[in-house]
């Protein structure tokens, strides 16, 4: 990184944004519908064009329902196209899917128009590159085989060669024994929210710690967010050297970031400069206690507002017991672990 033009996280996603923008903006006086639902990237393109643009989906189709429905959403099946309803006539159509010889057939068909009246999002972002092959690698190298979803990292790993996406179960990470959880990753999509709806707009003196900050997902995403200083900690060293090689790739400024590989019960004068800390699932209850008591002592030693966002189902007693913090918020999100708990120092 030394020697390099070190470029800000949101200034290297935003050529990823600025594709999806170019379309998308195009609808902002036109009802929308959303074609290939069901995959995360229809949740993500859903997401996006709400939370960037204001953008609502009114027609959510979805072309494989043989994993049911949700009914928390009004799904539609393809034949919506072939009904008479002007409001579908006029729509622009969003593929959240690969465009195919019959998709495209079917669209035409019912006076759709490539690049017109229906937009084709994947050939957009990848070109013909849409399926990723075995790489060969091991556990913590390989990375997501089959069909890329589009969404910002999975976006930097085919842009930029990084490792992001592929989950490691717990029984593959022998070294942290019965206490992890595995890995997983959070995205944007996720942590934008939940900042969101927290308030958040950081400030120079903000500064957020990710407590098994794995490949470094989060750690990019607080960044993109606009954090200036981003912490973490993450036992595995494999998994470490994964993260540390996307920061490189990526060309993150060495003075915005400070990733520790350790056990995270043994930080503690490390954690004061931080007034925002991260959890989701990292480690079992035991590491999850010692970690705040660690945090409740940074409190005492730096008396600052601190703010824990926690993404757990064993997390509440343990942190309001303390004494020193309070739920302030309670969410549900799109996500796997769906609630989560914001907490505030009293």
């Amino acid at each position: 990184m030394k020697g390099e033009a070190v470029m800000k996280i949101s200034d290297t996603i935003d050529e990823f944004r600025e594709i999806l923008d170019e379309i998308m903006i195009k609808a902002l006086h036109r009802r929308v519908i959303l074609y290939g639902y069901e995959s995360y990237t229809g949740r993500f393109l859903k997401w996006y064009a709400e939370y960037y643009h204001d953008i609502r989906i009114d027609y959510l189709v979805s072309t494989d329902m043989s994993r049911g429905r949700a009914y928390d959403q009004e799904i539609f099946r393809p034949s919506l196209l072939e009904f008479e309803y002007r409001d579908v006539k006029d729509a622009y159509v969003w593929l959240a899917e690969p465009l195919t010889n019959d998709t495209e057939k079917y669209l035409e068909k019912y006076g759709y128009i490539k690049n017109d009246t229906y937009f084709d999002f994947y050939t957009a972002i990848y070109g013909n590159d849409i399926i990723a092959k075995d790489d060969g690698k091991d556990i913590f190298h390989r990375k997501k085989v089959g069909r890329r979803d589009i969404q910002f990292l999975e976006w930097l790993e085919w842009k930029y060669d990084c490792n992001f996406v592929t989950r490691i179960k717990k029984d593959e990470i022998a070294i942290a024994g019965e206490h992890n959880e595995g890995y997983g990753v959070t995205t944007q999509k996720e942590i934008f929210e939940i900042l969101s709806r927290c308030h958040c707009i950081p400030h120079n003196k903000d500064a957020i710690f990710d407590y098994g900050c794995g490949k470094g997902g989060a750690v990019v995403s607080f960044l993109d967010y606009g954090f200036e200083m981003v912490g973490g900690v993450e036992y595995e060293p494999h998994i470490y050297e994964v993260l540390m090689d996307n920061m490189k790739k990526l060309n993150v400024d060495e003075e915005s970031i400070e990733l520790i590989c350790n056990d995270a019960v043994n930080l503690n004068a490390e954690l004061d400069k931080y007034n925002w800390f991260y959890f989701f699932l990292p480690f079992d209850i035991h590491i999850f206690k010692q970690c705040i008591v660690n945090i409740c002592k940074s409190y005492k030693r730096k008396q600052r507002k601190i703010k824990i966002i926690s993404i757990s189902p064993y997390s509440h007693n343990v942190i309001e017991e303390t004494g020193v913090f309070r739920l302030i918020m309670e969410l549900t999100i799109d996500m796997r672990q769906r609630v989560v708990h914001i907490y505030e120092t009293r």
